[in-house]
């Protein structure tokens, strides 16, 4: 054993003698260049074989990692090239661990990967790196100020990263200076700070919440309005910058302002009718005015601004607001008119023309129902009227107000050829011959009334006018039908004398419709249709009522006033309890909401319960609440002191004149 052993260890160092005379000035064995296999070669061989990876080399790809993404480069477009000398010089280097026989066996075993030592043209690099596009990775936000439990704070900025040229040189000659190549380059961002600071802001926030401490009080056309400073300052925005912009949304704040206002705008007003050359016109039209002026914001800026917390602000017209009174309503031409005669001087003349001043301009809507007497009210003489002729239990007698009948009858009829309807209408219980036979109408207060009803799509004008011999009405509207008299008959109503005219509507489509008006006339003054004399009306008591107990038409006794159960109001229709009946004939009068109206015979009708204008009714004609008989018990029961006097005031109706002129009428003619 011991003969092998001295054998083998003689031939292993027989082994390494051969070998160190045949490697000397050779590199190690297992020495790689960047994977290349340079082991066991001689200084020229190992440059040989650095040169052939050096020609190769410049392509490799050396890509520049960013946080925006990866750069696509190679070796030699970054400045990189082979140091074949050093590359040369580590080969040989590598593994040399003295020549120890040790060592030199070890060097089969170990390997030698070396990275390629490189050297750096920084010129060449230069002109790549300048054609790379700088990168934006974040972009830096201000400061800014926000509001946080109605007040301003400052909220912090962000800081802004890019990738720059010079942040990708500094990362390769980091590269450089290590003398080896990764397998990429990461170029880290550089980071720039935000336009405006929080140190910048916090100023501004401290300013901005001590100007608006107090709010802001705003006067408009003597409104007052307290806007707290919560609200204020949600109005304000402060534009980042250095030093930053303060300013506001002037349409908010103008709605905010306006709508807490609301109450102080002025509605628009189209204006009003008048007739100028035959033809209808707008007057005085008035724009709708609203809070405030559109520079309602800055002034309200400026006020905080400058530490004053009251501002005064002023109305501002809104632009076509007015409106177009012709084209709303249709009221455009002439489409009815009719004139009547009277004698000059007369005191009944100042009547007809007072009613005429007054109606002038009333206007009927589409589907209204227009009453003479609810337009007017009551004639007397507060509002201009005076005594003259009436007519009075089929008597011409005088009292405040005469005349107006002339009036009721030149609407009558220019209505009649405007092609309108009418409702509650009253003829005159004696034919005056001025007027168109049968075709006209007599008014007292309340009743009977004229009333007028449009069921034409446009609105109506009325236009009544005077001279000191006529009064003419005139109707404006939208021309669409045309208006002719058809026919009349007569019929003997006992003594009395029945007239139907008939009036024919031809509408633009050739379709027609025909209706009839009527008038019921007496056979002479003071006779009623049995040719008997009328009968004054008793004056009755308070708690008495007037009633027809024969049925004819004319009210000839009083009676008391039904009594109203403990705690109700008046009945709504005419009754009579058991007690209150005696052999099938009521004792006492109903009381009722609507107007009187007739029974059977032997059953008096019901009285209504006076009204705001019936201050000077007769008594009997309504019933007060004093004159209703109560129960004791009863809390709604008036006291005797309670009860208002009576007075007598009888509505007259028209008086003849001597003379008699030809009426004129003009129906309208047309599509």
């Amino acid at each position: 054993m011991a003969i092998l052993v001295g054998a083998l260890a003689m031939g292993f160092l027989g082994v390494y003698i051969a070998d160190a005379v045949v490697r000397s000035g050779r590199s190690v064995q297992n020495v790689q260049i960047d994977d290349t296999d340079v082991g066991g070669l001689t200084e020229e061989e190992i440059r040989s074989e650095v040169q052939k990876l050096s020609s190769e080399y410049a392509d490799r790809s050396l890509p520049l990692l960013t946080p925006a993404g990866t750069v696509a480069a190679s070796v030699g477009q970054l400045g990189f090239s082979l140091d074949v000398e050093a590359n040369v010089a580590a080969a040989l280097a590598a593994g040399q661990r003295g020549a120890s026989p040790i060592a030199w066996a070890s060097s089969f075993f170990g390997q030698n990967n070396l990275r390629a030592v490189v050297t750096w043209d920084e010129v060449a690099a230069q002109q790549f790196i300048e054609g790379i596009q700088p990168v934006l990775v974040q972009d830096a936000s201000p400061a800014r100020l926000e509001l946080r439990d109605g007040a301003f704070a400052v909220a912090p900025g962000v800081t802004g990263l890019r990738v720059t040229h010079e942040d990708i040189r500094a990362a390769v000659r980091r590269t450089a200076a290590e003398r080896a190549l990764p397998e990429v380059i990461v170029v880290e961002p550089s980071s720039f700070p935000p336009p405006v600071t929080a140190f910048d802001l916090q100023a501004t926030a401290d300013y901005v919440n001590a100007a608006t401490a107090r709010g802001l009080t705003v006067y408009v056309e003597g409104t007052i309005r307290d806007f707290l400073p919560a609200e204020v300052r949600n109005w304000l925005a402060v534009t980042p910058g250095n030093p930053p912009a303060i300013g506001l949304d002037t349409r908010y704040v103008t709605e905010v302002i306006e709508t807490r206002l609301a109450n102080v705008a002025v509605p628009g007003d189209p204006g009003r009718f008048d007739v100028v050359d035959g033809a209808p016109v707008a007057v005085d039209p008035r724009p709708a005015r609203r809070c405030c002026a559109p520079n309602a914001g800055e002034t309200a800026l400026t006020a905080l601004l400058t530490g004053n917390h009251e501002i005064a602000l002023h109305l501002t017209d809104i632009p076509d607001s007015a409106g177009d009174l012709i084209a709303e309503t249709g009221i455009r031409e002439l489409v009815g008119e009719f004139t009547t005669y009277f004698t000059p001087g007369q005191a009944r003349v100042t009547n007809i023309r007072r009613i005429a001043q007054l109606v002038q301009g009333a206007v009927i809507e589409p589907g209204e129902t227009w009453s003479v007497n609810d337009y007017v009210g009551r004639r007397t003489e507060a509002k201009g009227f005076v005594p003259a002729g009436v007519i009075y239990l089929g008597k011409f007698q005088a009292d405040v107000g005469g005349g107006v009948s002339q009036f009721a009858t030149t609407l009558f009829n220019a209505a009649f050829f405007a092609g309108l309807d009418f409702g509650e209408y009253q003829a005159h219980s004696i034919y005056i011959s001025r007027y168109p036979y049968g075709r006209e109408a007599t008014i007292s207060y309340p009743h009977p009334d004229l009333q007028l009803i449009n069921r034409t799509p446009y609105s109506v004008l009325l236009w009544p006018t005077s001279t000191e011999g006529s009064v003419t009405v005139q109707i404006y509207s939208t021309l669409h039908m045309t208006v002719t008299q058809s026919d009349q008959t007569t019929e003997a109503q006992d003594q009395c004398t029945a007239v139907f005219t008939e009036r024919t509507r031809t509408f633009a489509d050739g379709s027609s419709t025909t209706d009839i008006v009527r008038a019921v006339y007496q056979p002479a003054e003071g006779l009623n249709c049995q040719g008997e004399p009328f009968v004054a009306p008793p004056d009755c008591e308070p708690g008495e009522g007037a009633v027809d107990t024969d049925n004819d038409g004319w009210v000839e006794s009083c009676r008391p006033l039904c009594p109203v159960p403990d705690g109700d109001g008046a009945p709504s229709a005419p009754s009579a309890s058991a007690d209150e009946t005696t052999e099938g004939r009521t004792n006492c009068v109903p009381v009722c909401t609507n107007a009187a109206s007739g029974g059977s015979e032997g059953t008096p009708a019901c009285i209504p319960l006076c009204g705001p204008d019936d201050a000077d009714a007769s008594p009997g004609s309504c019933a007060r609440p004093a004159d209703i008989p109560r129960s004791p018990d009863d809390p709604l029961a008036p006291s005797a002191e309670d009860t208002p006097a009576d007075t007598t005031m009888i509505e007259p109706e028209q008086a003849p004149v001597e003379t008699n002129p030809e009426t004129e009428a003009r129906p309208i003619d047309g599509a």
